[in-house]
């Protein structure tokens, strides 16, 4: 028969590995907010200097960040860096939204074989 010290400690145990589980979903979280808030600034950004007319594009300076330092490039060059970029940025969300289902659903796997209820402000979740 188990004593209070063992269930303590097998308690305490539980709780650091939820605890795992659920740090790890909320970088996900953060990571797939990030990605996701970067393509949306691509989009917007792309969407602006596709709406100058042709000819005016041609020779028109344009900015880029690259690594911390302003490089001076021409509209149509960016814009290829920005497709790039984009395509680059929804496969790096596609993963982070693909690990992210597979921890949630490892957390709930975890929790049914460990028959684990998470209360909170004494009402169960």
């Amino acid at each position: 028969m188990s004593t209070n010290a063992e269930k303590e400690q097998i308690s305490q145990k539980l709780q650091q590995q939820y605890n795992i589980y659920q740090e790890n979903i909320a970088e996900l979280e953060n990571q797939l907010s990030s990605v996701s808030m970067q393509i949306n600034e691509h989009v917007i950004v792309e969407n602006t200097l596709n709406g100058i007319p042709a000819e005016e594009k041609k020779n028109r300076k344009c900015f880029k960040m690259i690594g911390g330092v302003l490089v001076n490039k021409t509209v149509d060059e960016v814009l290829n860096i920005l497709k790039e970029e984009v395509a680059t940025l929804t496969e790096q969300r596609a993963k982070a939204e693909a690990e992210l289902t597979k921890n949630r659903k490892e957390l709930e796997k975890w929790k049914t074989s460990n028959h684990i209820k998470i209360i909170r402000g004494n009402q169960p979740v």
